[in-house]
């Protein structure tokens, strides 16, 4: 499995010192906050959880690495990592899971997200992010779905996590035959916008080329080279809401 550039765009903002982090102050020897608390590792001071605002300074958090022309090659070790070992260097990991315990691993030459049944009943899947961020561009991922199961989505994204805007594909597991493009900003879920791709083989079984090309002035959507969506920023651009 091969994907080009990133899955995700970041961005920082800046702070003062002194930011409050939960109920706690981040400190020299854990600078870095998330979801109130602080700490020192991947998990906390990664630009894609970091939050500048309230660590110790908006300098805690790590540097976003910026996109650049690149394929991952899952058979090569430099192309993943866990967050527990990511030190910050792009160059040393292209991607890394997002959350430990991690249901992501590469075999057999791919990358696998395995979604988990724990003792309550519910399952807990895997999130895998870019370690360089991206401002428009083109993403290229090839790619089997996971399940036919109800209720389990997989989904192929450039998000903003600061500012809630995205582009995606989604693959609902009751519908293997078609996968859903959308777009979102500023976390507001709007579905009516979602389209269907054409029919496609089993994409639980067969593998299939999705692609998002970005630019200033339009998203193409694609499957295996043959775009099926585009959406221009002239018919969408609301002058009042920016």
């Amino acid at each position: 499995t091969t994907l080009l550039c990133l899955i995700s765009a970041l961005a920082l903002s800046s702070t003062v010192l002194g930011a409050k982090c939960g109920n706690q102050d981040c400190g020299k020897d854990t600078p870095c906050c998330v979801k109130g608390f602080c700490n020192r590792n991947a998990m906390y001071c990664a630009p894609f959880n970091c939050e500048a605002e309230n660590s110790l300074s908006p300098q805690s958090c790590w540097n976003t690495a910026h996109c650049v022309d690149d394929v991952a090659d899952f058979s090569h070790a430099e192309s993943f990592a866990q967050i527990a070992s990511y030190k910050g260097n792009p160059r040393a990991a292209k991607y890394v899971s997002k959350f430990e315990p991690s249901n992501a691993r590469q075999a057999n030459g791919q990358l696998e997200l395995q979604l988990v049944k724990q003792a309550d009943g519910k399952g807990f899947g895997a999130v895998v992010i870019g370690t360089r961020a991206i401002q428009y561009g083109t993403v290229t991922a090839d790619i089997r779905s996971g399940s036919t199961s109800g209720g389990v989505v997989s989904s192929f994204i450039i998000r903003n996590d600061k500012a809630g805007d995205e582009i995606d594909f989604e693959w609902v597991g009751q519908d293997p035959a078609t996968v859903q493009s959308n777009y979102y900003w500023r976390n507001q879920l709007d579905y009516t916008k979602m389209v269907r791709s054409p029919a496609l083989t089993d994409t639980t079984k067969n593998y299939h080329r999705y692609q998002i090309q970005w630019t200033p002035e339009e998203i193409v959507w694609a499957v295996d080279s043959k775009p099926f969506r585009v959406v221009r920023r002239s018919e969408t651009w609301d002058p009042a809401a920016k």
